[in-house]
C-alpha cells in the first residue's frame, strides 16, 4: 500500500486536513484485545430492525443505521442511558494505538466524527500541546506550528455535546459561517479520511455534511477504506462522486507516513 502522491505532497506542504472516524478506536480495541463492536452490530445492538421489503421487490439490503438505533433506544430507555451504552459499547479501555499518535504528530488540522479521546490521549502521550474545539467554533487555518482537533459530534466527557440521533443533526445543522470556513479550508487543503468505510452510515453523514457545506460535489479526496473490500457498485458510486479510495485501514496508513510513534 502506497499513499496518494497528493497526500504525501499535502503533508509536506502542513496542507493536508484529516478526518478522523471510529475504526480508529475499533483498531486500538483490537490491537488491546477488547471488543468493539461493527457498525451494524451496534445498530442492531441498540435496536434497530430491517425494515420489510414486498415480496418480489429489488433492492440492496438496507444499511444498518446506528442514528436510527440511537433514537429508538433513547426512546425507550432516555438520552442519558443511550449515552451511557454508546459509551460501555465505544469508548475503548485502552490508549491511543500508534495511528492516534502519529495523526496528533503529524496533522495540524484533524476533525473526528468519534465521541472517544484517543486523540487527546495520544497528543499528550507526544507531549503535543492540542487545541480542541467543538462543532460550530471557529476553525483556524492548518498551521504547521500548532496543533488543533475539531469535534465535529461531541464527546462522551460532554454528553451534551453528542450528535447521536437523526433529530440531533436536524436541530444542530452547521451555521453560515462554519460553512464558510469549511468550504474555505476545502478548497485550499487536501482531504484526506482516514477509519472510515463507505458503506457505513457515519461517513455517509460526514461526506453529505461536508458536500452541503461546500455547495455541491466535493473537489477531490482521498479516503483509505477500512477492513477489507468494497463492493463495485459502491466503489463506483463513490468513484463517481469524486472521492478517491484505496484499502487501507488506520495503522497501516498512518505508518506509511514514515514517522515514529
Amino acid at each position: 500500500m502506497s499513499l496518494p502522491v497528493e497526500v504525501i505532497e499535502g503533508i509536506k506542504a502542513g496542507k493536508v486536513i484529516l478526518f478522523v472516524g471510529s475504526r480508529f478506536a475499533m483498531e486500538a480495541a483490537e490491537e488491546a484485545n477488547l471488543a468493539y463492536p461493527e457498525a451494524r452490530d451496534l445498530a442492531k445492538e441498540l435496536g434497530w430492525k430491517k425494515p420489510k421489503i414486498a415480496i418480489g421487490a429489488k433492492a440492496r439490503p438496507a444499511t444498518p443505521s446506528v442514528e436510527e438505533g440511537c433514537a429508538l433506544y433513547e426512546q425507550a430507555n432516555g438520552r442519558s442511558a443511550l449515552v451511557e451504552k454508546l459509551k460501555q459499547l465505544t469508548d475503548p479501555k485502552c490508549g491511543p494505538s500508534a495511528a492516534h499518535k502519529t495523526a496528533a504528530e503529524r496533522f495540524p488540522l484533524v476533525f473526528t466524527t468519534c465521541g472517544d479521546e484517543l486523540l487527546e490521549a495520544a497528543a499528550r502521550e507526544n507531549g503535543v500541546p492540542l487545541d480542541v474545539l467543538e462543532r460550530g467554533d471557529k476553525i483556524p487555518d492548518p498551521d504547521p506550528a500548532r496543533r488543533t482537533l475539531v469535534r465535529l459530534r461531541g464527546s462522551y466527557s460532554r454528553p451534551e455535546s453528542l450528535l447521536l440521533t437523526p433529530s440531533d443533526f436536524q436541530s444542530r445543522q452547521l451555521g453560515p459561517e462554519a460553512r464558510k470556513q469549511l468550504r474555505t479550508l476545502i478548497r485550499n487543503n487536501v482531504v484526506f479520511f482516514v477509519g472510515y468505510r463507505v458503506d457505513e452510515e457515519e461517513f455517509e453523514r460526514l461526506f453529505t455534511e461536508l458536500s452541503d457545506a461546500y455547495g455541491g460535489e466535493l473537489p477531490r479526496c482521498h479516503l483509505a477504506c477500512a477492513q477489507g473490500p468494497i463492493d463495485d457498485y459502491l466503489w463506483q458510486k463513490w468513484v463517481w462522486r469524486g472521492l478517491l479510495l484505496f484499502l487501507s485501514d488506520p495503522g497501516e496508513a498512518m505508518k506509511e507516513l514514515g514517522v515514529r510513534p
